[in-house]
């Protein structure tokens, strides 16, 4: 028996050991600021910047670079088109208009800015990426106030690369109500891979008044439902921005299509201008994966000049030797005003990491629907550490009810984990079962604190028979009787919710 007790013990200790690939890391800088537009002049001027550096020797070729900005107009400064780009001093991304009319308050809107800028001529030093503001009239009382942070991030060098593509078009329009594409890019995975998928523009229409509009994400000509947005464009001059945030997870080897796509009332043309949409694989072309989470489709209302929850996630580090992890965080959301104007809809993301707070606010008018964006970078994460994670809102003038739809709340850690292959929500439910003991003889135990959904277990022999199959509720523990089993490894397999693991069960 001691003998038996000893080859199945090493068995389980040869089976548990997994390949270890070096593991790797994205470079990566963020900067918050703000600037004030000044004198009469119409002239580009930084808002502000971050200092990208790649990692020792490394030859960098490719960098997202993204900002969310609050733009503030004071009453009296009106009647102003306000423009954002991204520089490095040489290239830029397409430009982002949105316009301010004549108001009696503190105007606040909110711009989002994403680009992939591209290097033929790899560089191996420090390069600066700025977010630049200026306006389309001259003028002392057309000044403006832009609050960012800005975020830059290596997806492509001689270290790591993650297959990616950017589409952009300087404007598409179209009157139907049924979506059509404004913009493409496409990209092809030699590994399944989770995607990050981001897209920015501006939107207007030709006539008409309080037209809404509708922007979303389709893969492979089929829309998906989590990436719709709408915003309600008051007026011709009245130029909006928007942009869409999304996380797929584990999608297959081949080519991917992803199109940007928009759609009017029927009646009245929408515009989509100066659009760019990116796409990301967090599986590197040589197999490092990078850990993502997503929530998917959130929404919450508040009432009260107190931050609420509208996403939540408990995130465990990759296991990699890093002392500095990394996690970027980006999301997308509408928002409503009913009952009475709110001022000002405010968002922003929590951490018990190493995390700088940024607040993005937005005037929403009652009965209008605006969307946003936000973007945020947690540092200084130990391997293996468990941390949170959320997005929040509130009312902040406590008057009416502001409503947070379509809230899509992603992120991906910047250091690959190099001893798994799970996903973050694999991780997730991973660490929330556990069968005891572990070698067992006659009865095992399976703790569940899976907090959503029923869950399935299911053991099999090494030669993949089905031994047995038990289904239980959230948060509920179950005993299962193995006393007729051969002595052995067992594997069993876990699902909840679409998320599947497995684990060893070792039987005496």
């Amino acid at each position: 028996m001691n003998k038996i007790i000893f080859i199945i013990s090493f068995l389980y200790l040869f089976l548990s050991t997994s390949i270890v690939f070096a593991q790797k890391e994205l470079a990566a800088s963020s900067n918050q600021g703000s600037a004030t537009t000044s004198g009469n002049g119409v002239n580009w001027t930084p808002v502000v910047s971050t200092t990208f550096s790649p990692i020792g020797t490394t030859a960098v070729t490719k960098v997202i670079v993204t900002a969310t900005i609050e733009v503030d107009v004071t009453s009296g400064n009106s009647d102003i088109e306000c423009l954002f780009r991204l520089t490095d001093g040489t290239s830029y991304s397409r430009t982002i208009s949105r316009y301010v009319a004549t108001k009696t308050y503190e105007d606040k809107g909110i711009v989002a800015i994403s680009y992939i800028f591209d290097y033929s001529l790899a560089f191996s030093t420090s390069k600066t990426f700025t977010l630049e503001h200026t306006k389309t009239t001259s003028g002392a009382s057309k000044q403006f106030t832009s609050e960012a942070v800005i975020t830059a991030i290596e997806i492509a060098s001689d270290n790591v690369s993650l297959p990616n593509n950017q589409g952009t078009a300087p404007s598409a329009s179209t009157t139907s109500s049924s979506y059509n594409t404004a913009t493409t890019a496409s990209i092809t995975l030699a590994n399944a891979a989770d995607i990050y998928l981001v897209s920015t523009f501006s939107t207007g229409i030709t006539t008409g008044t309080n037209v809404l509009g509708g922007w979303a994400i389709a893969q492979n000509s089929t829309i998906n439902s989590n990436t719709e947005i709408t915003r309600t464009i008051i007026s011709p001059t009245a130029i909006g921005a928007a942009t869409i945030v999304t996380l797929l997870k584990n999608q297959s080897v081949g080519t991917h299509t992803f199109t940007l796509e928009h759609k009017s009332d029927g009646t009245n043309s929408i515009v989509t201008s100066e659009a760019t949409i990116s796409a990301v694989a967090l599986t590197s072309t040589t197999g490092e994966i990078f850990p993502a989470f997503n929530d998917l489709n959130a929404s919450g209302t508040s009432t009260i000049n107190t931050f609420s929850d509208l996403a939540t996630a408990t995130l465990t580090a990759p296991t990699n030797t890093f002392t500095n992890n990394k996690l970027f965080m980006h999301t997308s959301f509408n928002m409503g005003a009913t009952d009475d104007n709110v001022a000002y809809a405010t968002y922003r993301f929590t951490s018990t990491g190493t995390f700088t707070p940024f607040e993005i606010e937005r005037y929403v008018l009652n009965g209008n629907i605006g969307s946003g964006g936000l973007i945020g970078l947690v540092t200084g994460i130990n391997e293996g550490d468990s941390f949170n994670v959320g997005f929040q809102h509130k009312n902040s003038g406590a008057s009416g009810t502001l409503t947070s739809s379509n809230v899509n709340n992603v992120g991906f850690f910047l250091n690959s984990d190099p001893n798994a292959s799970l996903s973050v929500e694999e991780d997730l439910l991973n660490t929330n079962i556990t069968i005891y003991p572990n070698p067992s003889r006659e009865y095992c135990f399976i703790s569940n604190n899976v907090t959503d959904g029923e869950t399935i277990f299911k053991f099999y022999t090494l030669t993949g028979q089905l031994v047995h199959t038990v289904k239980v509720d959230a948060k509920t523990n179950t005993k299962v009787d193995i006393s007729s089993w051969a002595s052995g490894i067992y594997i069993l397999k876990v699902n909840n919710k679409g998320v599947n693991i497995a684990k060893k069960l070792i039987t005496l």
